[in-house]
């Protein structure tokens, strides 16, 4: 006959009062619910008694477990061990299962002799568990602790009820107060303690939504933003007020405001800069190349930096040295110009730096400034640097560099605020090369080199300062001469050995010496053969070349092809390909095509 459960838990009951003399059930039914686990067996290890905590624990129940001998459900019990050596134990350490315990373990007796013992064992894996979620907790926490101190802008934690909770370091450093004066207390007492001057709290509880207004304190400006924190039943249970010190940034927003103004100005006076060198006669030019160094000119007169203008005779290096100061923060300051090549070398060094009374034989009485000094504020132009010579160069760069001078046969040394500006027609690297040039002035003048293209490599200009020295001229002179188109045509086929000045030069010689009011071909000739010594009609070689480059030009034009057109010549393609090359006949670009030629420069038709 099989028995209930219910029955064998009273049997169980019955032979645990009858083995250890318990008088009634209710305490067996509160040690059976106890969250401790209980194991009670008798002398022989058998079971007689476990409640359900240790049922779940063994991973059986109080049925299958009583009767049983006590080694058979925990193999590593000591209960056996304390019931031969009748000694109790405490704290033990032991694993049953996947749980981890606890365990007492308890000798009963009855009189002298050991009637049993008890297992008393508490499962410590939720303990465990909820040790590291407390961890995990922690962590998180001193993770919002740092950001919390982290922001920059400052942080208030205030509870449902309007008690602050927290304050970040940014906020007390901002406001100036002690953790103390706020942490704890209410909003209100705040307020009236006059630590602040109102309350977002209040008002964000009360509406359920963010608050930003903007308050004033201890002379700072700040933008105070109140956000509430809810909980799933849609209540404000905190509210976190963020303060930033708009001050500072009101104050970038200024500089911000005044450098954007500035920047503005400045390019509003670059442009009208740019516009006075369009409007300025002084530098006559269409070509490209040109008006890039233009532009470079007046972007670098913006600038203190030394400048080295480079170029061939006459291509109009002094203009753009007086660009440059006429564009620059000096315009107003004296402009002081020196041909190093026209000043003999003896007296360079007096005219450079003065001298003081008395200095040497021939000397004024009064003694006299240099150029450095005359140039004081302004602009010393070196023109011609590279005649310099190399005993003075060391002086100089000595003067550049210091920025004091001394006058000879004087003591007392004197501050320069001077820029520095140098031309030359000289190859300057050749002559550090040759020793013939220091290299460190040199490279203290090279800081911005311009090198000027010579006129015959920028002929479109040639028309334009034809017109320009004409007007000149007829207006000096009060004549209305006219260039006939033939001598133009001349004019812009002249290579100009001496450039812009030589046209200059020329233009006003036509103008003065010519007796009708046409400028033609018979005067230029004229006026050639004693410029230049040119012939006044071209040579046979001249003429040849002339004619040949034009067949050259009109076969090609035709046929688009050197092949081609070396078969209408009736010459070799090498023969037409090295004639073109000669007189600066482009080929790229036709790709068979036809095209039109002009001073060298392939341009497809379409």
């Amino acid at each position: 006959m099989t028995r209930s459960p219910a029955r064998e838990e009273r049997i169980v009951r019955r032979k645990w009062q009858g083995q250890f003399g318990l008088e009634t059930a209710e305490w067996l039914d509160l040690v059976d619910f106890s969250r401790n686990g209980l194991v009670a067996i008798d002398a022989r290890g058998i079971v007689v008694f476990l409640n359900r905590t240790a049922a779940r624990i063994i991973g059986t129940d109080e049925a299958h477990a009583v009767g049983k001998r006590v080694d058979k459900l925990i193999p590593n019990t000591g209960l056996l061990d304390a019931i031969k050596s009748g000694s109790s134990e405490t704290n033990r350490r032991m694993v049953i299962g996947d749980h981890t315990v606890f365990s007492n373990r308890m000798v009963i007796r009855r009189g002298e002799k050991i009637v049993g013992a008890v297992g008393v064992f508490q499962d410590t894996s939720e303990i465990e568990k909820l040790s590291r979620e407390i961890e995990s907790v922690k962590a998180l926490n001193r993770e919002l602790d740092g950001v919390f101190e982290s922001v920059d802008d400052g942080l208030v934690l205030v509870d449902e009820k309007g008690i602050v909770l927290r304050v970040n370091q940014a906020y007390k450093t901002m406001v100036g107060i002690a953790d103390e004066e706020y942490r704890g207390k209410h909003v209100h007492e705040l307020i009236r303690e006059g630590y602040i001057g109102k309350s977002l709290s209040d008002i964000v509880i009360q509406r359920k939504a963010p608050y930003t207004t903007v308050d004033v304190r201890n002379g700072k400006e700040l933008l105070l933003s109140a956000n509430p924190v809810f909980n799933e039943n849609g209540d404000v249970i905190r509210v976190v007020t963020s303060t930033r010190n708009t001050t500072e940034l009101n104050d970038l927003k200024e500089k911000l405001a005044e450098s954007e103004a500035a920047r503005k100005s400045y390019y509003k006076e670059l442009e009208k800069l740019r516009q006075q060198v369009r409007t300025d006669k002084r530098i006559v030019t269409n070509d490209p190349a040109l008006k890039q160094r233009v532009e470079l000119a007046v972007h670098v007169a913006q600038v203190d930096s030394s400048v080295l203008i480079l170029g061939e005779s006459g291509v109009g290096k002094d203009l753009f040295a007086g660009l440059i100061h006429r564009a620059s923060k000096r315009a107003l300051k004296p402009f002081v110009e020196i041909n190093c090549a026209a000043v003999p070398g003896n007296l360079l060094e007096s005219e450079f730096f003065g001298y003081e009374p008395g200095a040497f034989t021939g000397a004024l009485k009064g003694g006299k400034p240099g150029l450095f000094e005359l140039a004081e504020g302004g602009t010393l132009f070196l023109d011609e640097v590279g005649e310099l010579p190399l005993d003075l160069q060391g002086k100089i760069l000595k003067a550049v560099q210091s920025k004091r001078i001394t006058r000879i046969g004087g003591t007392k040394a004197m501050d320069l605020d001077v820029r520095i500006i140098a031309a030359t027609n000289k190859d300057l690297e050749k002559m550090v090369r040759e020793k013939t040039f220091r290299p460190d002035l040199f490279y203290r003048l090279n800081v911005i080199p311009i090198v000027l293209p010579p006129l015959r490599e920028r002929k479109g200009d040639i028309v334009p300062l034809i017109n320009e020295f004409l007007q000149r001229f007829n207006t000096r002179y009060g004549y209305q001469k006219w260039v006939h188109p033939e001598a133009i045509t001349y004019l812009c086929n002249y290579e100009w050995p001496g450039n812009v000045r030589e046209l200059e030069n020329t233009m006003e010689r036509a103008v003065v010496t010519c007796r009708g009011d046409c400028i033609g071909l018979d005067a230029l000739h004229d006026l050639h053969l004693k410029l230049s010594g040119c012939p006044s009609l071209p040579s046979l070689k001249e003429t040849y070349e002339r004619e040949e480059r034009q067949a050259l030009l009109d076969a090609y034009r035709q046929t688009g092809s050197t092949r081609k057109t070396a078969g209408i010549l009736r010459v070799s393609q090498p023969t037409v390909v090295k004639k073109m090359k000669k007189y600066g006949i482009a080929v790229e670009g036709f790709n068979g095509k036809e095209g039109v030629i002009h001073e060298g420069i392939a341009v497809s038709e379409p």
